[in-house]
């Protein structure tokens, strides 16, 4: 990864974004995308889209979300606790003591959260799992009105947590899911750009907003634009540590590349052409069986208008939605190779088609 997009990758990582709102992450996506495209936009939901224009029959999205997983505050009580609810899917096992951010009206506010000490757990309240509704935030408030002067109802909250750079390539962040992948879209349009790759795809570098509430955002961003094919970036569990079996959710490392899918709600074409493509120019690829619909942005592009022809391509991911994920940048580096690559391609649109994605044979 060059020194720019690494610089602008640990931007993205302590920009907080949770989901529904992701306008300052939004703004300093659009900065770092302007050199590298003829215009931006962003529709009603809060979507980013920056377009290098081409022909307009070969239209390709290339798409991640921004948002990332938090919490909202849904009461304040008169000693000036904050009560919470979860912004996208969040174990309540990891989130004693951590430290988070609330986002009030008036600026960031610094908070813990807290529980009652487990050794004032009764035999019983040990067995059972923990609950949200049996934490809060502390902001050292005095009292309710106190409080209320930092905060508000609905203000939401994020992970303090640092960026961290490991051995191996290997980083520690908050919100790699999906920073990881914005930072493919970002790196592609960059490596088109600068090393002057010329293609004649119309392409549709999109920020997308609410995935952790249900991959939301998206549909209305695909709906505009009308791909002719969709490339969703996400990231995917790796199994190369401990509790994380292989043999049950595939065999993804860390280092080992970027991860292509294939699945119903792939096209195999789209799938093949882009391990093809990784085999030939020696980038580092993976492959996953999904058999069902994602869970991410790509079983939704997938369904708009008349249907698109839908890739996903995803980063493996330690510890997934907690305060310190980890990602390898060098597997970023292999899927922002991988799809520059598929943008060079001189491809009728024909060749994607549902019929020329026959596999089984009689």
């Amino acid at each position: 990864m060059n020194e720019k997009l690494y610089k602008f990758f640990i931007e993205l990582l302590n920009t907080p974004s949770p989901s529904g709102y992701e306008g300052l992450l939004m703004n300093k996506f659009r900065d770092f995308m302007m050199p590298y495209v003829d215009e931006i936009t962003t529709d009603a939901m809060g979507n980013l889209i920056a377009h290098k224009k081409g022909n307009p029959e070969k239209r390709v999205m290339i798409e991640s979300h921004a948002d990332e997983i938090g919490l909202m505050v849904t009461y304040i009580d008169k000693k000036g606790y904050l009560y919470f609810k979860p912004l996208g899917g969040i174990d309540a096992n990891i989130l004693p003591g951590i430290q988070v951010t609330v986002h009030g009206p008036n600026g960031p506010v610094v908070g813990i959260i807290g529980k009652k000490p487990i050794h004032l757990f009764t035999p019983t309240e040990r067995e059972k799992p923990m609950k949200m509704e049996d934490m809060w935030i502390d902001i050292s408030a005095e009292n309710k009105e106190k409080a209320e002067e930092m905060v508000e109802i609905g203000s939401p909250v994020t992970f303090r947590t640092p960026v961290v750079e490991m051995s191996n390539g290997l980083i520690a962040s908050k919100s790699l899911d999906d920073k990881a992948g914005l930072t493919v879209v970002a790196g592609v349009a960059q490596q088109l750009a600068e090393n002057g790759i010329e293609t004649d795809m119309d392409l549709y570098f999109v920020a997308a907003v609410q995935e952790e509430l249900g991959t939301r955002g998206v549909q209305p961003a695909a709906y505009g634009i009308n791909p002719l094919i969709g490339i969703a970036l996400d990231v995917t569990h790796a199994t190369d540590y401990p509790g994380v079996p292989a043999e049950k959710f595939g065999d993804f490392k860390m280092n080992g590349g970027a991860v292509v899918a294939t699945g119903p709600n792939i096209c195999y074409k789209l799938s093949k052409t882009l391990k093809e493509i990784s085999k030939q120019k020696g980038i580092k690829c993976q492959s996953e069986a999904i058999p069902r619909a994602t869970s991410t942005d790509a079983r939704t592009i997938q369904l708009v208008h008349e249907g698109v022809l839908t890739g996903l391509v995803s980063i493996p991911c330690r510890y997934m939605h907690t305060p310190n994920e980890v990602v390898s940048t060098n597997d970023i580096q292999s899927a922002i190779d991988m799809i520059s690559e598929f943008c060079k391609q001189d491809v009728s649109m024909e060749e994607y088609a549902p019929l020329n994605n026959i596999i089984i044979k009689d």
